[in-house]
């Protein structure tokens, strides 16, 4: 016969290990609307409830205080399993570091729910290291009645030579062509990055960040660069555009102030919230359309340029990690977040949920690119992100020159390389 106290000492043992062999998996987040997190709680709930012992822990970070603190999470012991990403070069230094898992396997054909072009943006070396979650492609938004008055029609804006034109119109018209947030530099890079799309596609671009070709400073990036400041020239952005940030530009837009401006989808909602209404403009009064094309070009309209957000495995997270964003990342879930406006997401056939009718087809669209691009304080990394920005800021202050500026951001990223 057993002890009462063998038994109890076994017992005890029993509960320790059982306590301890509990699965946390711990996604770290940047995301802080009530209802996201709501939907993604109650995601977890479910998937608790399925698997015993799992735990599914959500942490939230603000923004710069992830992108500080992250390097020294990922090799503490307190690592997160799944945490926040935008791909790029920050990705590729990740990998290479040796603190990402390669979850190609796990992942499975699960990889073919998602737009190509956005599972493609977590790949490195033909491995894929993480999942999409979300895209905010950027696109021009117009005022109908501007542009009317202005004597153009958008939608025959097929090509940059066309654009060029729709610009001189409004000039002509006595109406702001566009709105931009010169101060922060961000709004203003958008224009070279799109014509370097244009001009070099897919391939191109790829080769550039390579070094081949003469990396950012080749000539198919100086025309780049020679485009965007020969649209500087004329002059098209609102007066004290340079001391503007994001949310003037976005409010001045939809105050009425300017026929177009350059931005993502999320542009609708911050607009609005930014007016002097706070209402801004109507649907009826506005459309998008992509960025024009470049005669000649190897690049599409319909190519992407666009902030990309989605999930990194960290080496050594538990197995579970996979099988919850399985469920966390799958249509279900993704559909929800979609009818709510939240999100345009990654996952084939969700578009169609989004309620309002701009957003729903922009997200329609994303299903036909073959190619989203990232924004370059990713691709390039931080320094050489900001520094490729503040170029973009002194071609239309007319304080360098396309070779000039070119020259800088090869320089920057080949020393970050080095």
């Amino acid at each position: 016969m057993k002890s009462p106290i063998l038994f109890s000492l076994a017992a005890l043992a029993s509960l320790s290990w059982s306590a301890s062999a509990e699965t946390v998996v711990k996604v770290l987040h940047i995301q802080k609307n009530p209802k996201t997190l709501e939907i993604w709680q109650a995601a977890a709930d479910e998937y608790q409830k399925a698997h015993p012992g799992v735990k599914i822990q959500f942490n939230y970070l603000e923004n710069e205080a992830f992108k500080a603190k992250l390097p020294t999470l990922l090799q503490s012991s307190d690592k997160p399993s799944c945490f926040h990403s935008w791909g790029g070069g920050v990705m590729y230094e990740q990998i290479q570091a040796g603190v990402c898992q390669d979850i190609t396997s796990a992942v499975g054909d699960f990889k073919d729910t998602f737009y190509p072009a956005g599972s493609q943006n977590f790949m490195f070396e033909g491995k894929l290291y993480g999942l999409p979650n979300d895209v905010g492609p950027i696109i021009f938004w117009y005022n109908k009645d501007l542009c009317a008055k202005a004597g153009i029609d958008p939608t025959k804006i097929k090509e940059w030579d066309d654009f060029i034109d729709a610009v001189k119109k409004c000039k002509a018209a006595g109406v702001t062509p566009i709105m931009v947030g010169g101060a922060d530099g961000w709004p203003l890079h958008f224009y070279p990055v799109l014509l370097m799309m244009r001009i070099m596609g897919k391939e191109g671009m790829a080769a550039a960040y390579k070094g081949e070709n003469g990396g950012f400073a080749g000539p198919d990036v100086v025309k780049a660069w020679t485009m965007y400041k020969d649209l500087c020239d004329l002059e098209p952005f609102q007066k004290g555009f340079e001391a503007a940030k994001y949310p003037d530009a976005a409010g001045g837009f939809h105050d009425g102030k300017a026929a177009f401006h350059l931005m993502g989808n999320w542009d609708l909602d911050e607009g609005r919230m930014d007016s002097a209404t706070k209402k801004g403009l109507s649907d009826d009064q506005l459309g998008w359309i992509f960025f024009p094309e470049v005669k000649g070009g190897k690049g599409h309209a319909n190519d992407i340029f666009a902030s990309v957000d989605g999930w990194l495995v960290s080496k050594d997270a538990p197995k579970e990690t996979v099988d919850f964003m399985k469920v966390w990342l799958g249509k279900d879930v993704q559909t929800k977040l979609a009818k709510e406006g939240l999100f345009i997401p990654m996952v084939k056939g969700t578009a169609d949920a989004i309620q309002q009718p701009l957003i729903r087809s922009i997200a329609q669209e994303v299903d036909k690119s073959g190619w989203i691009q990232i924004a370059m304080d990713q691709l390039l990394g931080p320094d050489t992100g900001r520094l490729f920005n503040d170029q973009a800021v002194a071609i239309a202050s007319k304080a360098t020159t396309p070779e000039k500026a070119t020259k800088a951001i090869q320089d920057s990223f080949k020393k970050t390389r080095m």
